[in-house]
């Protein structure tokens, strides 16, 4: 009998050999010959050490739920023949499961395969692949009978293709639904507005993607981007949500890491004029070095961003960012690295700070000209900080020295603050742009931040790990759990799937008594941070088996959550500042006075926000912290999401290395058991994830029956239904008894059918 044998080498990047059972067990051990010839003996008491072997033709069974047997050891074969024959996509039950190929694959995404699977007339017969997906969410808003909007939520770990996936739903989408141009115009309106929602992505991942340890273009913020339709489901517009944007990486980079792509394309691609315009270059023609660009990864951003500067500058036009537009915003950006270069010095320790003039003359000189801000004025918000005291009904203002390292924080906040309000004043353009004034539905493509750990992880890795578990959390809901409920609220005879449910985790994180809340008490208190006492109140006040102490060795005062992707261990330091997120006022007043009429534009945003928290009371203005308008906004993405009709993709990375042809099945299983990929197969091989009500199912196919056989008047709707369906599918259907061979089932309210069917 062949049998897979669970890989416990350590060294091993096999999660299961092909092996057969050599003999009788005996004293408990079966023997089992693997392929090499060794004989081990293998204790059958022990769950998931041996699963039985099929014979299946992985590369014709593009459907994981026909696997027979149905194993994890199968699951990763199939996966891994299909990938290795450039078979990327593999359907799983309602989800596809999309591995990054890390190269290019000829014709797979060329306009006649987008023809080929618009023109089937039931994409389910397709072969897997992100198109189907479209195509599907494109005819359910076609001939939707209740709510037509959708929801393709893309998701998998960093690398693993999200963005790449992202892209060509948009060109499938915007490909289908276009007006077929009857007045021919050339070039067609609307091809204007297809080509503008296609290049906004190019410029948001220039503005919004860098490189990790694991992606040399992570994207380092979420974007929900919502196809806009008219009544006849042409696309006539769209509009982009972004979240939390890792606007850290600007002056902060740790070691493999990159700052985000258009400072690189701006310091390699740009002209001799234009750099000599923007004060990259030195009076004598030198390049200018940046603190913000830290030379060890300057080579890595010339690979990736050579030439690339030409492709972002044109889209930006495509989309209306004219030569005065983009001018303003290279000027701003050259700016920002010129405030990086600002040092500051002092003679004794306890002396005030102030610029080091002799090294820094020049970029102080640089940053106000590009900038259009005063120089004593921004001197003084860098080294002074202003402090406000109340005596009975008056205040007193005064302005109190900076050290040289509060000196950086302020520079560095400066920085932070000025590209934040820049990206969202781009995603705002954008959105004025591309957005239509009214429209009848919708198709939303969620791309967000894989699941993230790395040696040392923050609040930026704790907000994405949260988003991620919250998506998991939502497929669960939908699918999982929901689709269990359902059958039995329906009585359908079902044998019940267990499947991990990440809420306690979820619970863990931001609940009423979580890591979330202990955070935000702590910036409500505004005392200074100790550490190790915010590490022990954590351990101490929250009480859940998915909250431990970080491991033993850890270096710093940590904390180890257990997430479903995994253990990821958080860093105690600088959390609660990056929480509080503090953008003096004073800082923020220097750069809306700035003589740069856009630089003052897009910081006036910022300027009411700061004073509107002012005028509040203290527990209105803690109350918006980072994690609490992350989580807000998050909630928000939720309950749409909740109001559409979803559909996954989940995108696998096949090895750590993101290399082509090389397939890693220990690295692909931790994946495919974490976003419950195994759960979904099992349920979905069983279940019936096509459904519609008594009344829907009347009405769709009541055309295919002679009236005369389902009297009206005389059945009740349920009864006609029931008749309609023994004709339909030729079963004698003892109520539900029969295990459906052709997979459709009669529940008290709704019909059930394979996928497929309806």
């Amino acid at each position: 009998m062949r049998v897979w044998l669970a890989d416990t080498g350590t060294d091993s990047q096999e999660a299961w050999q092909g092996a057969a059972v050599a003999g009788p067990a005996k004293n408990g051990k079966v023997p089992v010959c693997l392929e090499n010839g060794e004989v081990r003996d293998v204790p059958i008491i022990k769950e998931d050490v041996l699963l039985l072997r099929g014979s299946n033709n992985y590369l014709e069974v593009d459907d994981l739920t026909q696997l027979s047997p149905l194993n994890e050891a199968e699951v990763l074969e199939s996966l891994r023949h299909r990938f290795l024959n450039s078979h990327v996509c593999s359907k799983a039950g309602i989800t596809l499961v999309s591995l990054n190929p890390f190269k290019e694959i000829p014709g797979l995404y060329e306009d006649e395969v987008i023809q080929s699977y618009h023109q089937q007339s039931n994409s389910q017969n397709g072969s897997p692949h992100v198109f189907a997906i479209a195509e599907k969410a494109f005819s359910s808003l076609r001939y939707a009978l209740d709510c037509p909007n959708q929801s393709i939520v893309v998701s998998g770990e960093s690398g693993a293709g999200k963005t790449w996936n992202t892209r060509c739903l948009m060109k499938y989408l915007t490909s289908v639904a276009l007006y077929k141009n009857p007045g021919g115009f050339s070039p067609p309106p609307v091809k204007c507005i297809e080509r503008r929602i296609l290049d906004s992505n190019p410029i948001l991942e220039a503005f919004g993607n860098a490189g990790t340890p694991r992606n040399h273009n992570s994207s380092r913020f979420g974007k929900y981007i919502q196809l806009q339709f008219d009544r006849g489901s042409h696309v006539i517009g769209a509009s982009i949500q972004t979240y939390l944007l890792e606007k850290t990486r600007v002056v902060h980079q740790a070691t493999g890491e990159t700052n985000f792509h258009i400072f690189y394309q701006l310091i390699n691609d740009s002209t001799s004029d234009q750099k000599s315009d923007w004060g990259l270059t030195t009076p004598t023609g030198d390049d200018v070095t940046f603190a913000y660009l830290p030379v060890e990864e300057m080579e890595h951003g010339v690979t990736n961003e050579n030439q690339v500067f030409g492709k972002t500058q044109s889209a930006m036009k495509s989309v209306g960012l004219n030569h005065l537009h983009q001018d303003n915003i290279f000027q701003v950006l050259s700016g920002i690295l010129h405030l990086g270069n600002l040092e500051f010095t002092c003679e004794e320790e306890c002396d005030p700070c102030e610029l080091n003039e002799e090294e820094c003359g020049h970029a102080l000189e640089q940053a106000c000209h590009l900038l259009g801000l005063d120089r004593d004025g921004l001197l003084t918000a860098l080294t002074f900080r202003r402090i406000t005291a109340s005596h009975s009904k008056r205040q007193s203002v005064f302005m109190k020295p900076c050290s040289v390292e509060e000196a950086g924080v302020r520079r560095d906040c400066m920085s932070k603050v000025i590209y934040a309000r820049l990206f969202d004043w781009l995603v705002a353009f954008l959105n004025k742009h591309t957005s239509a004034n009214q429209w009848h539905s919708f198709i939303g493509l969620l791309d967000i931040y894989g699941f993230e750990s790395f040696q040392s992880n923050s609040l930026e890795q704790l907000c994405i790990n949260y988003a991620n578990e919250k998506l998991q959390q939502h497929f669960v809901t939908h699918f999982l759990r929901s689709a269990q409920e359902e059958y039995e609220k329906e009585g359908i005879s079902w044998t019940f799937c267990n499947f991990s449910d990440n809420q306690p985790c979820v619970e863990t994180i931001e609940g009423k008594l979580s890591v979330f809340s202990l955070m935000n008490e702590e910036c409500r208190l505004n005392r200074q941070s100790d550490m190790t006492s915010f590490e022990t109140k954590l351990l101490a006040a929250v009480e859940s088996p998915y909250l431990s102490k970080a491991p033993l060795g850890h270096p710093h005062p940590a904390f180890t959550i257990r997430h479903y992707a995994g253990n990821v261990t958080y860093n105690v330091y600088g959390l609660i500042e990056k929480t509080k997120d503090p953008i003096p006022l004073e800082l923020v007043e220097v750069l809306q006075a700035s003589t740069s009429p856009f630089l003052s534009k897009i910081m006036g945003p910022e300027l009411a926000r700061i004073q509107d928290l002012q005028n509040k009371s203290n527990k209105s203005s803690m109350s918006k912290t980072v994690v609490s308008r992350f989580k807000e906004s998050l909630s928000e993405l939720m309950k749409t999401l909740t109001a559409t009709s979803p559909h996954y993709i989940r995108c696998i990375k096949p090895n750590r290395q993101c290399q082509p042809d090389s397939f890693d099945s220990r690295f692909v299983a931790s994946q495919l058991r974490a976003c419950g990929v195994l759960e979904t197969v099992a349920i979905s091989a069983a279940g019936f994830p096509a459904k519609l009500t008594h009344a829907s199912f009347w009405e769709r196919y009541r055309m295919l029956v002679p009236h005369c056989d389902l009297d009206s008047t005389i059945l009740s709707l349920r009864e006609r239904c029931r008749l309609f369906h023994r004709i339909l599918f030729g079963e004698e259907n003892k109520e539900n008894e029969s295990d459906g061979v052709r997979g459709a089932h009669l529940g008290k309210t709704k019909i059930f059918l394979r996928e497929g069917q309806a």
